[in-house]
């Protein structure tokens, strides 16, 4: 169950899968609860936020393969080939768009090989 605590204009200002202080039951398909969840005052349907925030998941998750492999927690080759080849490629892709050469460093990336970490 989905819960919403609302501050005194009645807005929501975060939600809980679990009922804290005055918080009230909430549904997932409510506009406001979809609003909140999107960050943006855009309301549309559950379906349309989780489609939005698709890119944003990608990211994140690409971000944490970056972070495990620094850490030599996992090996790049570890990865199924098909995750390395598209994980490689959405590396370049989004390096070419960084501006600064500075930030683009190949130490600890995915972009190098395994045994010269």
């Amino acid at each position: 169950m989905l819960y919403a605590i609302r501050n005194e204009q009645g807005q929501i200002t975060s939600l809980s899968m679990h009922q804290v202080g005055n918080s009230a039951v909430a549904d997932i398909t409510d506009p406001e609860v979809v609003s909140f969840l999107s960050n943006s005052n855009e309301a549309s349907s559950p379906q349309d936020f989780l489609e939005k925030s698709d890119a944003d998941v990608s990211r994140i998750i690409e971000d944490l393969i970056e972070l495990l492999i620094s850490k030599n927690t996992i090996l790049f080759t570890d990865l199924p080939e098909a995750a390395q080849q598209k994980l490689l490629t959405r590396k370049l892709a989004r390096s070419a768009y960084d501006t600064n050469p500075e930030k683009i460093s190949l130490a600890n990336s995915i972009l190098t090989d395994d045994d010269t970490i």
